[in-house]
């Protein structure tokens, strides 16, 4: 490939530079549509007149459309995204890097996109997309119910999802654990909805908190509107979910300060659906099952893991020595390059 694109530049020079500008053009009219060209060539740092010239080239093609309140990324626009991304991973270098990564992890695939989300909070929207995309080849036709997690990354997730979803679907949203007490907007319940809306969709929420005790919970339960959600999770196929910092999930789930220390002195390293594991992917720490496990993966037609950002590298290696092979990742290069570098 590198030497092909050697002498394409050769007969058109700088047409490498020009498909990936063209292709960065196109992301970012996707992500802040509608959008005018002064805002793209900030966001981009580019000219003007460089943006305006590529621009009118886009429009020429369709991919794009303008109107009175800016540029839109068209149907053909968002056909070119997918189509492209392979070519652009080569060119970049991150195709190599996903191959790498997914032999690291014993993935089923992954997706890696620029940047890193821990220090540019647009990554997570860009991650989102691609999960969109990915979804879109994924998600297998007629009815399916979709457990998913809370959490501001699962937020940029719902964001970003589209209609196009429920071609040929009928998809059902279902929390895949009680909450936990954070942000109403990034509450999975929130989330479930949200991504029910985009897709035209359905959702069923569930009123139940993570860290009740062992007999309120039970209690609970026993409510006909919690049981059916509850049902309703058991027999999801489908789950798509982050991996977080143990520490700062510790936090985020407002956990004791006894359970903090058993964390620290057990060398937790990573979470997921409540489970607390080590660099070694060994369980250290298990949250009262209220919704799905790890373990429950092993039925799913399909698992998405998004999470990025190199502060999770830990994490996101370890959790991948539990799970089935089946999982799909997304994520940025700030993770991959960490766990890669190693």
């Amino acid at each position: 490939m590198d030497l092909e694109w050697k002498w394409v530049n050769a007969v058109v020079p700088k047409m490498t530079q020009k498909l990936l500008r063209r292709y960065s053009l196109l992301l970012m009219i996707r992500q802040t549509q509608p959008v005018g060209r002064r805002s793209l060539a900030e966001r981009l740092a580019l000219t003007e007149r460089t943006v305006r010239t590529d621009l009118d080239s886009l429009l020429d093609t369709g991919l794009v459309s303008m109107q009175t309140n800016g540029v839109w990324l068209t149907d053909d626009g968002q056909t070119a995204i997918l189509n492209l991304q392979p070519l652009v991973a080569d060119l970049t270098g991150l195709r190599k890097k996903e191959t790498q990564l997914k032999t690291r992890l014993g993935l089923k695939d992954c997706l890696i996109v620029s940047g890193d989300s821990d220090d540019r909070s647009d990554v997570k929207q860009t991650m989102g997309e691609a999960a969109n995309d990915l979804l879109r080849q994924q998600l297998p036709a007629g009815e399916s119910v979709v457990a998913v997690m809370g959490g501001t990354t699962m937020a940029a997730v719902a964001e970003t999802l589209s209609a196009t979803l429920a071609d040929n679907r009928q998809l059902t949203f279902v929390p895949a654990r009680g909450g936990m007490g954070e942000s109403p907007k990034i509450q999975a319940n929130t989330v479930c909805a949200r991504m029910a809306e985009a897709t035209n969709g359905h959702f069923q929420a569930l009123y139940l908190p993570e860290l009740s005790s062992k007999l309120a919970s039970t209690s609970l339960r026993q409510e006909p509107a919690i049981a059916q959600t509850l049902d309703l999770i058991d027999h999801a196929n489908v789950a798509i979910h982050c991996v977080g910092d143990a520490m700062a999930m510790a936090k985020r789930r407002q956990m004791s300060a006894e359970v903090t220390a058993t964390l620290v002195n057990r060398h937790a390293v990573g979470e997921a659906f409540g489970d607390f594991f080590d660099q070694n992917g060994q369980i250290v720490y298990r949250v009262p099952k209220l919704g799905l496990s790890i373990s429950d993966l092993d039925r799913m037609d399909l698992v998405v893991a998004v999470a990025g950002g190199h502060s999770k590298a830990a994490a996101v290696e370890a959790y991948f020595k539990i799970p089935p092979a089946k999982t799909f990742l997304i994520t940025d290069e700030g993770l991959a390059d960490m766990i890669l570098k190693k």
